[in-house]
């Protein structure tokens, strides 16, 4: 009996393959991606209440993650916060009158909470903006920003000051807000 051999066609064997490495790129895509799209929902400014500018004071409490994509760590709040910002100097990218009486206006944090995860921009960022290192645990933190929707113990900082000098941070990543909210009545 004579042995027959099979044989594929050259285009539908190309195109098996084209499909087999096509579905690879699609799951290891999907695997990359998964993780990181938390991640953005979780640091993006959409993810936080940007109708309003919110005021906080206190030290930092935890040494926290200075790195990528962002830099995090815990300030437990002054039990006495003055009723809006006081007079702080406002980082040269944020002088627009637009900004800067909105970072000036922003009332003070009354949330329930008395100690608050900050997570602030990438060392790079904030290494450009005036914060070269990380924040030491009882240091003097001072910001305006806003609180998470749906973690109301996060707070991501427009704008924030540190150390006994008040060193301005700007923290947009450019020359405005990331959304103007409307000014407090």
């Amino acid at each position: 009996m004579k042995s027959t051999t099979l044989h594929t066609p050259r285009g539908i064997r190309g195109l098996r393959l084209l499909v087999a490495a096509g579905t690879a790129a699609v799951v290891a895509l999907g695997t990359v991606l998964i993780p990181v799209l938390p991640a953005a929902a979780h640091h993006g400014w959409p993810g936080f209440e940007t109708d309003r500018l919110v005021y906080i004071a206190g030290t930092v409490s935890s040494d926290g993650v200075w790195g990528n994509p962002h830099s995090q760590f815990d300030v437990t709040l002054d039990s006495n916060l003055p009723a809006d910002t006081p007079e702080l100097a406002i980082p040269e990218q944020l002088q627009d009158p637009e900004d800067s009486i909105r970072v000036k206006a922003a009332l003070s944090y009354k949330g329930p909470h008395k100690e608050l995860e900050v997570i602030i921009a990438p060392p790079a960022w904030s290494g450009q903006w005036g914060l070269g290192r990380a924040l030491k645990s009882g240091e003097r933190f001072r910001a305006v920003g806003y609180i998470n929707r749906t973690n109301d113990g996060l707070f991501r900082p427009v704008v924030f000051w540190y150390g006994d000098d008040d060193v301005p941070v700007n923290q947009v990543l450019g020359n405005t807000l990331p959304v103007r909210a409307p000014l407090p009545k």
